[in-house]
């Protein structure tokens, strides 16, 4: 009897149908328990994780691998970077990339399977980043965005179009934790033309606030002629600047925490409380009128010449340039008209600050004593009318009292230069009383 031939072409081709469909399956993706024949004790190691990569996760070694032979050699579909934007956007697409990126490869931070960090990086964000950039947190004073951690939270690790990698440009990338110093008016130029970092160190720094110098020397390395002169503000040669000025922004110019007069009435009692006269100098809230804030070569930082000497020899105009800044000069030289301080037609401005004209004993007309504005006027204040003194005093030693008495057309002075004596605008009188 003949046996049926299809039978054993039947037994022939089921185990190579079986064979095909295997190879067609490793051919579309190469499955994990294929792998897990020789990688068994990694990919459990691998597998338990807290971070997989999706593909590694899905049981699909074919996304990036080959098969290989019995050489053991790893091939993967793609060599290098070009493996990985098959799924990844090109960082240089962003502009600059990160240098570890076009030495040494995506794998120098991640792991392409699996991992205890968050996307899948090789170390802690902080460790990962320090194996590299080692000397950013050297100093004692450490920015807090570097100690939590946060590198990404100002630099991309891929690529950026702005420099070191930052993920905004500064000020805008500082303002998004720092208050914007636009929002208080007027702002530091050094900010507007080099950035916060100009004076920051972005991630650590030997001083305080993250500063590269301390002031002064930092603030003096653009201000360098700020404390020139023989008198120097107390302000200043301690150092604190910041005292006076905001070192971002203020509505105040010159960058003042607090507007003048009031700023330098925190420290100067000038006016006094009790003055009810006010020189029309600090009325006008500008105490710089008359002094220089940081340094000068005059006696209580005054801008220009004022003899403060109760009886200095002579008289000229550049013993008071500070006064004639405002007052005109012809209130000394002039007539008598040309000050309200006069008895009758005697400019008595003229005979206490130029001195009196006296004969002698020979009949030869000579100049008195002359006197400093300040032996009568307080440049600040006073009780009485004119900025007129109280009481004179130096050192803390009373020297004498000025009582000013006003009347209808002039004065009534009680003084401890001399006795008391009135003057009449109107009629010639200058009378002792």
């Amino acid at each position: 009897m003949m046996k049926n031939p299809m039978r054993h072409i039947r037994y022939f081709f089921f185990p190579v149908l079986v064979l095909l469909a295997t190879t067609v399956m490793a051919s579309g993706a190469i499955a994990q328990e294929a792998c897990s024949k020789c990688h068994s004790e990694w990919m459990s190691t691998a597998q338990s994780r807290k971070v997989i990569h999706p593909p590694f996760g899905e049981e699909d070694c074919s996304v990036c691998h080959e098969e290989h032979g019995a050489d053991g050699r790893l091939v993967l579909v793609e060599k290098g970077e070009a493996l990985c934007l098959q799924c990844h956007d090109d960082p240089a697409e962003n502009g600059k990339v990160h240098p570890i990126i076009e030495a040494e490869g995506c794998l120098a931070c991640h792991d392409p399977h699996s991992s205890i960090n968050k996307n899948l990086l090789v170390e802690s964000p902080e460790n990962l980043c320090l194996g590299c950039h080692d000397d950013k947190l050297a100093g004692p004073v450490v920015h807090e965005a570097a100690t939590n951690g946060g590198c990404t939270d100002c630099h991309n690790p891929h690529s950026s179009k702005n420099d070191h990698l930052l993920v905004e440009k500064p000020p805008a990338l500082c303002a998004q934790c720092h208050d914007e110093p636009s929002l208080d008016g007027e702002v530091h130029p050094i900010i507007e033309d080099e950035g916060c970092m100009a004076c920051h160190n972005p991630h650590s720094a030997e001083k305080k606030a993250l500063l590269d110098e301390s002031p002064p020397d930092l603030c003096l390395e653009c201000h360098d002629g700020i404390a020139d002169g023989s008198y120097v503000h107390g302000a200043v040669s301690d150092g604190v600047c910041t005292d006076c000025h905001d070192p971002h922004a203020s509505k105040n110019r010159p960058l003042l925490v607090e507007a003048v007069p009031a700023l330098c009435e925190e420290c100067h009692d000038v006016p006094d409380s009790r003055d009810s006269v006010v020189h029309t100098a600090v009325a006008d809230g500008d105490c710089t009128d008359c002094h220089l804030p940081h340094a000068g070569n005059r006696p209580n930082l005054l801008k220009d010449e004022y003899s403060t000497k109760r009886y200095p020899k002579g008289y000229s105009e550049k013993m008071y340039t500070l006064c004639f800044d405002c007052h005109d000069a012809s209130l000394v030289t002039g007539k008598a008209e040309s000050t309200g301080f006069r008895d009758g037609n005697k400019n008595l401005h003229n005979v206490h600050v130029r001195g009196a004209l006296v004969p002698n004993n020979y009949g030869i007309v000579k100049r008195g004593k002359s006197r400093s504005c300040s032996m009568c006027h307080d440049p600040h204040g006073s009780t009485q009318d004119y900025n007129l003194i109280s009481n004179y005093s130096s050192n803390g030693v009373s020297i004498y009292s000025l009582n000013f008495t006003p009347l209808q057309d002039g004065g009534k002075c009680m003084v401890g230069c001399h006795k008391p004596r009135s003057y009449h605008r109107t009629t010639t009188t200058a009378v002792v009383h």
